[in-house]
């Protein structure tokens, strides 16, 4: 669109932060300007175990997954410290273990409430798992990473975070929100005109 208009090309910057950021706006805008509170909706995968979110011992949860059998056993030995269970009836494999999820997530749930966030993310790291800490609407309204910008509305001017991409370095902006039919006649004229248009050639 640049290039069309300008004739000119651009350079974008997209960091993968500010792409996930953007898909949490209208959850952050509604914590941040009203009551609302979005509810989890559920983090399990349907099929692997373990794979989710758990509960720290400071009340924060952690979320993690264990892709294949070298990360199972490297998960039992270096975060549950029991290889016991690496060969263990129900858990030996990616199959069994997604057939005794239950059983399976009562012994992780067990050993993260033994952790605080910052520990069970220390151990998860050690045993070469992908984690991260599960933040709430909150964590992301306040993130240090988020950039905002702000956009005009008929109730006053809020701040959204802002687009991921970034062209030519600079600060993107946001039209306004309409306010409810102030694009009314501009709409209307638009059919109007199209319907002039589409008479005029029958």
């Amino acid at each position: 669109y640049h290039r069309e208009v300008t004739g000119e090309g651009a350079s974008i910057q997209v960091s993968l932060f500010d792409a996930v950021a953007d898909w949490m706006n209208v959850p952050v805008l509604q914590h941040d300007y009203s009551s609302y509170h979005t509810v989890r909706a559920g983090v399990k995968h349907p099929s692997l175990a373990p794979y989710g979110a758990y509960r720290c011992a400071d009340g924060k949860d952690v979320i993690f997954s264990v892709q294949n059998d070298r990360e199972w056993v490297n998960f039992c030995e270096k975060f549950l410290k029991r290889p016991e269970l690496t060969r263990a009836l129900g858990f030996a494999d990616n199959m069994e273990r997604l057939g005794h999820r239950p059983q399976l997530d009562e012994i992780i749930e067990l050993r993260f409430s033994e952790l605080s966030c910052h520990e069970a993310m220390q151990e998860l790291e050690a045993a070469g798992l992908a984690y991260g800490r599960l933040n709430e609407v909150a964590d992301i309204s306040k993130h240090p990473h988020v950039r905002r910008v702000e956009i005009g509305t008929p109730e006053g001017t809020v701040e959204t975070i802002a687009p991921a991409a970034i062209f030519n370095s600079e600060r993107p902006s946001l039209r306004p929100v309409p306010g409810l039919g102030a694009h009314t006649e501009a709409v209307r004229e638009e059919v109007r005109a199209g319907l002039r248009a589409r008479a005029a050639s029958a």
